[in-house]
């Protein structure tokens, strides 16, 4: 079974990616790949707020919990993946990139990564 470091570093070699950052609920990194981000910090410290939002609409809407979130900014997308009540995935990666095969991979990678933590 692949570790921890080794998924990461899978989807952080995809074209387009910048970063990605497994949290904790607590907004603490538990593993980080980032290129260009020098902060994973930041960025874990925020996922949570995000997802927290995210579940408030989704309970308010009656579809349950929110699994995956996308975001799409200026120059770029933001991703948070839930990978269990405790634990979630943050990946930024650029406008450019082919975000049906980033999804896809994310979607093939958390079954392995949620038994991880």
């Amino acid at each position: 079974m692949p570790t921890l470091r080794e998924l990461t570093e899978t989807i952080q070699q995809r074209p387009g990616v910048r970063s990605v950052v497994l949290l904790g609920a607590d907004g603490l990194v538990i593993e980080t790949q980032d290129s260009e981000h020098e902060d994973a910090d930041a960025l874990a410290a925020r996922a949570p707020a995000v997802a927290s939002a995210a579940r408030q609409l989704g309970a308010a809407a009656g579809v349950g919990e929110a699994q995956f979130i996308l975001l799409e900014f200026e120059s770029g997308y933001g991703i948070i993946m839930r990978l269990s009540s405790q634990a979630m995935l943050f990946v930024s990666a650029a406008g450019d990139v082919t975000l049906s095969d980033l999804l896809f991979d994310l979607r093939s990678h958390r079954g392995p990564m949620a038994a991880l933590v």
